[in-house]
């Protein structure tokens, strides 16, 4: 599973170095992405959902409201989608369907330079949810911070997706998201690859803010 924020890769990224893992037990050294950072969008939506919350999505948000912690990544994906935040965001008509998640193989070749063969690498996807026309494969973080975000985490997953649905476009959505004292808020962004020297890595095309009030 691609993870980079172990204290044993720190010695990698300060060489600007990643390890790509091709397989459970092999490895490989690649030059780094530039790291991405998530600012506050400016883009900012007080919304109102077009679904009405159930009560364990209502529940898992008032639990987590006055305390520092968060409803968990599934309980905060399902409710993005439930609400209407993906569609929202990337203009699509009601609720995305979920189609895939949680830890499967890679499955494609990286295209740097003579190729690296990840597809026996294991990787764990978030969520995947797909409207008549168009899929988003979600990777979720419970914390605005994102200090040691992977972009492999993003990059691969999406490659693995649009190989397997050529006929859709398949975007990728980094979506972070925290519960406050007024209820739950988003930061939604879509990242698209950019390859620079050889390097795979990933900017942001667009983001946007959305926060849901409920009351306690």
């Amino acid at each position: 599973i691609f993870h980079s924020g172990s204290n044993r890769l720190e010695p990698l990224k300060r060489r600007g170095i990643s390890k790509i893992p091709l397989s459970r037990t092999k490895w490989i050294l690649v030059p780094s992405a530039p790291p991405i950072e998530f600012k506050e969008p400016i883009d900012v939506a007080i919304f109102t959902p077009e679904h009405t919350l159930t009560p364990g999505m209502l529940a898992g948000i008032r639990d987590t409201m006055k305390k520092k912690s968060n409803p968990g990544e599934t309980t905060m994906l399902a409710i993005a989608n439930h609400s209407g935040v993906l569609s929202d965001f990337y203009n699509y008509d009601g609720k995305g369907t979920l189609f895939t998640g949680g830890r499967q193989r890679a499955g494609i070749v990286l295209a740097l330079g003579k190729g690296i063969d990840v597809s026996k690498a294991q990787i764990e996807i978030d969520g995947g949810f797909e409207w008549a026309n168009d899929a988003v494969i979600a990777e979720v973080k419970s914390s605005f911070s994102q200090p040691d975000f992977d972009l492999n985490q993003a990059l691969i997953p999406v490659l693995k997706w649009r190989q397997l649905l050529p006929q859709k476009k398949v975007c990728s959505l980094v979506l972070l998201g925290e519960t406050n004292p007024q209820g739950i808020e988003y930061r939604a962004y879509d990242l698209e690859i950019d390859i620079k020297n050889g390097v795979a890595a990933m900017k942001i095309l667009k983001a946007k803010k959305y926060v849901i009030e409920v009351a306690y």
